[in-house]
């Protein structure tokens, strides 16, 4: 979910609260009166509507369904509804006896596409759950039109912000209260169940001062990718919700630690740990420090280490919170016992900047008298520590690499896992990373650099560009030591921050990383005789080669290809790689050859489903890749199968926002475009452009999706979305200094048009100035069919029909494309309004059986502006 959607969603929530609290009959009115903002006030009616209407196929219109039968369960009265669910109180014969229960009748929103199946699992799971503090599950079904609904005991109490500000307890009282809640929360963890919605409304505390845990886990299907958007909003609460839980990561025990955290946070602040800053977690005192606050309380207490307790539990990233739900509740014990808590006090590293800080003169002094000594020391002992380096060297080696792989072992058996019991492959790499900057990196420096280099390339692999290069850079500055040589390891990582660089679109870090990595990949084939890392870095070297200079790319593929027989590396991923370049390459260059391009495209779709398997997401990739090339072809049914094919492995491959999902959208999108099949288009450059945005993707394949997206939104008269991706296409082309290309004069031409056809005849002025043309060189057709348009409006006829008759003349009708109709269409039009009859004629003659064509044949037929200068 983007940040602005967020809060979005946080001030609505704020408004729905705020109108629930209102009688009945005053909410409707008081919710008009509301100065909101359009899109808050849209996402507030809609929890109003999802309240009042809840989405359960039983009951779709919200209509009173007691006496029904649900399994053993007769339906008296409803309790409460929301969003998610509706219960109602229930009964069942027990025997002799009557059992009550509440039956909570969940929404086709709270389960999605795969409900049935996911709630039976669910529902096993949590019958498991035997612990006084949790509300257990008693039965359980699915009736026979697919509503599934859950008997529960029913519980009877106050929220546990309510019962412990009516009785105004103290921080000691509120904490040995809270603790129920962590040892339901810790019961639920070690039989793998996550709340993921702990908030005051789902804690209960009866009369006898027992705490009930509602809503465990049930409701909160959101891990289908396909639901998020329609579901998140009400399977978190803001001001509750973890960060990653937001983001929308996979769900593990670190969110039930945060929600445990700002459970606390409120009872003894009477705020949510974000409702000040929105971003960041003030130190809790600091919000009752007040004397007038009510909560003032308990400000001693908490400033006598339950801030720390607290800070911990809520700290932004999930490895710096307590491990455990029961590690929380160790240290809240400790503080009731009068002992130290457990969270982290500043450590030796901070308290000795902060002196230094205070004694710069001193401490430079000491620094300069240790290093004379030291030097000293230094030049007695080299002359034996060289002569043991060759064996340690050695013996370091292999010390290293038993050291990863028992690391390895560990992460994978020691991550706590998500629902379900099994770790995801970015909480591995999450604890890989940290577990390397904790622990390895303190007794093996070069062992820590193996590791994040690993993660740091596996996360580049995931989409987690920010957090890859924080563990490359870091792998890289611990192997910058001459004595650590380890070149094949630093041509990796120079390799992997070259794609990293390509895909932000900084061409020029890209190409200098790259001849790093050829460097020491050089090296590495000197000292170890390692050809596939020399070959791989200069497939590389091609790659940050081609935005620039295609011709030289090209050169350094062909001359990979010659080598790979040779050095044993044939269907490798070296040889994949090297194809992938060369016929991207190929594709710009003139002549085209297209039997040779279409012959390498063959091989690459081969060599990618043996070495990548068919159903990944690097598969779908190459396949995507080779749509443009089968339709220049004229095979379109091949082009259009292998769009789909790639689609539907890429929407399998990846539940989040990756690179190679876009590039398959894209693709069809793009595809469709050229066949004129616009509305089917959009929809997926709406995925392709929503990842490229979330994932800051700037390379030229992302440029060219946001202009062809975009010209289609004009054809469809989307104006305003239409300006905006051509300005991301713009910004794109500028960071790889491409705007007196012809991608560079197509968007900013398309760009002028939409100006125009708006009436903002100042800002295409301004578009095509910034398109200027090398000196003797053809422009694009786009750019000269804005300026003639521009003509056009200003009544200079002829102008406008000379350049309409040069594109005309450059671009005959032809079957393979659209485009060429514009300059014929605008040409009709110029005809009808001068009166020209004669040219009208050899116009129609000119266009031949192409003028049945739907586009131009409204133009033909009615030349109007509107129909005249569509888009085809």
């Amino acid at each position: 979910m983007r940040p602005e959607e967020l809060a979005q969603w946080r001030a609505a929530d704020e408004v729905f609260n705020r109108w629930l609290d209102l009688p009945a009959g005053e909410r409707d009115a008081w919710l008009q009166r509301q100065a909101l903002e359009s899109e808050v006030r849209r996402r507030a009616e809609q929890l109003v509507a999802a309240h009042q209407r809840p989405r359960a196929s039983i009951d779709p219109a919200g209509s009173d369904l007691a006496g029904c039968q649900l399994g053993a369960w007769t339906l008296e009265s409803e309790l409460g509804r929301g969003g998610m669910a509706v219960v109602y109180r229930g009964w069942r014969e027990q025997g002799m006896a009557r059992q009550q229960a509440a039956i909570k009748i969940l929404t086709l929103g709270a389960l999605g596409a795969t409900g049935s199946d996911r709630f039976h699992r669910e529902a096993a799971i949590l019958a498991r759950l035997a612990h006084p503090n949790i509300t257990t599950l008693i039965d359980s079904g699915v009736a026979a039109d697919g509503t599934c609904w859950l008997a529960m005991p029913l519980v009877t109490g106050n929220r546990i912000d309510d019962w412990c500000e009516s009785r105004a307890l103290d921080a000691r009282a509120i904490v040995r209260l809270y603790l129920q809640v962590c040892d339901a929360v810790a019961s639920a963890h070690r039989n793998l169940v996550i709340h993921r919605d702990i908030k005051p409304s789902n804690v209960l505390v009866d009369s006898d001062g027992q705490v009930r845990l509602l809503d465990f886990g049930i409701g909160q299907f959101t891990d289908v990718e396909s639901e998020r958007t329609s579901t998140l909003w009400r399977a978190v609460t803001p001001g509750y919700a973890a960060p990653e839980q937001l983001r929308g990561d996979p769900p593990t025990t670190a969110i039930d630690v945060y929600g445990l955290g700002a459970l606390l946070h409120r009872l003894l602040t009477g705020r949510t740990p974000q409702s000040d800053s929105g971003t960041e977690t003030t130190r809790p005192s600091l919000l009752v420090r007040r004397s007038g606050s009510p909560y003032h309380r308990h400000y001693v207490p908490l400033r006598n280490d339950l801030d720390r307790v607290l800070l911990k539990a809520l700290a932004e990233e999930p490895g710096q919170r307590y491990a455990t739900a029961e590690a929380m509740a160790e240290d809240l014990r400790r503080w009731l016992d009068g002992q130290p808590v457990l969270a982290e006090k500043p450590g030796v590293l901070y308290r000795t900047r902060k002196f230094v800080a205070r004694n710069a003169v001193g401490v430079a002094a000491g620094v300069l008298l240790l290093a004379s000594v030291a030097g000293g020391v230094g030049a007695t002992l080299w002359q034996a520590r060289e002569a043991q380096r060759e064996a340690e060297n050695a013996r370091a080696q292999a010390q290293r690499a038993e050291l990863v792989r028992d690391f390895l072992e560990r992460v994978f058996t020691s991550t706590d896992p998500a629902a379900g019991g099994v770790p995801d492959a970015l909480e591995l790499l999450d604890e890989g990373a940290r577990r390397a900057r904790s622990g390895i990196l303190r007794t093996d420096p070069l062992a820590a650099a193996d590791i994040l280099m690993l993660t740091g390339g596996a996360r580049l692999a995931l989409g987690q560009y920010d957090e890859g290069r924080e563990d490359l850079e870091e792998a890289k500055s611990l192997l910058g030591n001459p004595e650590a040589g380890a070149f094949r390891e630093r041509s990796q990582i120079e390799s992997h921050l070259s794609q990293l660089s390509r895909m932000r679109g900084d061409g020029a870090t890209a190409l200098r990383h790259a001849r790093a990595a050829l460097a020491f990949a050089d090296r590495a084939q000197t000292d170890a005789e390692d050809a596939q890392t020399f070959l791989a870095a200069r497939v590389n070297l091609g790659m940050a080669l081609f935005a620039g200079t295609p011709e030289a790319a090209a050169a350094e593929f062909e001359q990979v290809l010659a080598a790979l027989p040779a050095a044993g590396l044939e269907e490798t991923e070296v040889h994949l790689t090297a194809l992938d370049g060369l016929s991207a390459s190929l594709s710009v260059l003139e002549p085209l050859d297209i039997e040779r391009i279409v012959e390498l495209a063959e091989e690459q779709i081969r060599l990618s489903q043996l070495i990548d398997g068919p159903e990944s997401g690097q598969y779908a990739n190459t396949l995507a890749d080779q749509v443009p090339t089968f339709s220049r072809a004229g095979d379109p049914e091949r082009a259009e199968a292998l769009a789909l094919e790639a689609v539907a492995i890429a929407d399998r491959a990846y539940t989040r926002p990756h690179h190679n999902r876009a590039a398959a959208h894209c693709q069809l999108g793009s595809y469709l475009t050229w066949q004129g099949r616009y509305g089917e288009a959009l929809r997926y450059f709406a995925i392709a452009d929503e990842i490229n945005s979330a994932l800051a993707i700037s390379n030229l394949h992302a440029e060219a999706c946001f202009r062809f997206s975009g010209y289609v939104h004009a054809a469809q008269g989307e104006h305003a979305k239409a300006l905006t991706n051509l300005m991301h296409s713009w910004k794109i082309l500028g960071e790889h200094d491409q705007h007196n290309s012809a991608s560079g004069e197509s968007s900013c031409g398309v760009r002028a048009s939409v100006h125009l056809r708006l009436g903002d005849i100042a800002a295409a002025e301004k578009a095509l100035a910034e398109c200027v043309p090398d000196a003797g060189t053809t422009p694009q057709m786009m750019l000269t069919q804005a300026q003639a348009e521009l003509h056009l409006v200003r009544g200079r006829f002829m102008d406008a029909a000379r350049l309409a008759a040069g594109m005309r003349e450059e671009r005959p009708p032809e079957a393979d494309d659209r485009y060429w109709m514009r300059p014929w269409m605008l040409s009709l039009l110029l005809a009808h309004r001068t009166g020209d009859t004669q040219s009208r004629e050899m116009l129609v003659a000119g266009l031949g059986d192409f003028a049945a064509t739907p586009t131009l044949s409204q133009c033909l037929e009615r030349p109007t502006e509107v129909n005249c200068l569509a888009l085809p």
